[in-house]
């Protein structure tokens, strides 16, 4: 076997995988990054969050305890109060309103969606088309179902009335269809005014 030629020194090198040994710490470079950003931000989040404490005047070791201390007024310092709890507070009522809108906004597409339904389903009364008009009317009901589950406590009663005459207009189908489709559309007014009643609060 051979070996490495002896140094000036009269010692043997040993030869060290440079390539291997950076490309494992290149390797473990960004879990350190992550694991070091991940410790900064806990620590700024806790500072953030603690309240601010008073500031400590440090006191001179060098004088003597029997030595007199002079009278002086003290004027008392007023401590500011942290800002933090009146953020969290705007921060919580922001969100709820946000939720809210955000409530108002899927019941208002759930009626839309009703009123287009109600459209189809009097074009499909007009073809005389009444198991077509029979399936229409019963996802117009859930449409309403949806929009209710949705819907500001306000809204709930005039859109529980809207499914109460949908369902009604599905008894009136099979039984006395005359003038249905007049209280179709009577009933897409109704969901209409609706939305835009409940639009002003968006």
């Amino acid at each position: 076997m051979s070996e490495t030629p002896p140094t000036p020194e009269g010692h043997r090198t040993t030869d060290v995988p440079a390539p291997r040994r950076s490309r494992r710490l290149a390797a473990a470079l960004p879990y350190g990054a992550t694991a070091v950003v991940a410790v900064l931000c806990s620590v700024i989040i806790q500072i953030a969050l603690s309240p601010a404490s008073a500031p400590t005047t440090p006191q001179d070791s060098s004088t003597s305890a029997s030595q007199p201390v002079p009278t002086e007024t003290v004027t008392p310092t007023v401590l500011i109060p942290s800002t933090l709890p009146a953020n969290e507070s705007g921060l919580r009522l922001a969100i709820l309103d946000l939720e809210a809108t955000d409530r108002r906004l899927w019941s208002a597409i759930y009626l839309l969606r009703a009123a287009s339904q109600i459209d189809d389903a009097v074009v499909a009364l007009q073809s005389n088309n009444v198991d077509e008009v029979d399936r229409i009317l019963l996802n117009t009901r859930r449409s309403f179902d949806r929009a209710y589950v949705f819907s500001a406590e306000q809204e709930k009663g005039p859109i529980d009335t809207l499914r109460l005459q949908v369902g009604q207009a599905r008894d009136d189908l099979h039984l006395r269809p005359e003038g249905l489709d007049r209280s179709l559309r009577q009933i897409r007014r109704l969901v209409l005014s609706l939305v835009d009643e409940s639009g002003g609060g968006l």
